[in-house]
């Protein structure tokens, strides 16, 4: 009994780090040239994560949630988590040249593109504490947004 419990339990797990919601599509054109102002976030993550990774990526939705949720409501800030391993986000991986982890911000102003790598930041700071990681980057996006 112990060990079907066990089972499913890990099952469970596995299911939940694996789902769709992990794992999207950039559903945004990468034609920018209408846009007037938008800031893209972009999580980038290959099939295989480290702890450090996971986190990255939950550190900073936890900041978005608490500091942007209207930005990101208007269209002005956005976040997609990207895997770099799924065929259809090759030309976007390709355009930030991600092949793996990485936190890239797009900040788009009339049309013109202005693309910075964030990977050291998230690296230094995802494996230690949350609150520091995201005062650290609710500063660094909110630079971006004004």
């Amino acid at each position: 009994m112990k060990i079907f419990s066990f089972l499913s339990l890990f099952l469970l797990f596995l299911g939940a780090c694996t789902s769709k919601n992990q794992h999207t599509t950039f559903d945004k054109s990468l034609d920018v040239s209408q846009v007037e102002k938008r800031v893209d976030l972009f999580a980038f993550h290959g099939t295989r994560q480290c702890t450090t990774c996971k986190n990255m990526k939950a550190f900073t939705r936890s900041t978005l949630d608490r500091y942007f949720k209207n930005e990101l409501k208007s269209g002005l800030l956005t976040y997609q988590i990207i895997d770099v391993d799924d065929s259809k986000n090759e030309k976007l991986a390709e355009k930030f040249q991600a092949t793996g982890t990485a936190l890239m911000v797009n900040n788009i102003e009339k049309g013109k593109e202005d693309i910075e790598d964030w990977s050291e930041f998230a690296f230094e700071f995802a494996s230690g504490d949350q609150k520091e990681y995201e005062e650290t980057l609710r500063k660094m996006l909110s630079q971006k947004l004004n």
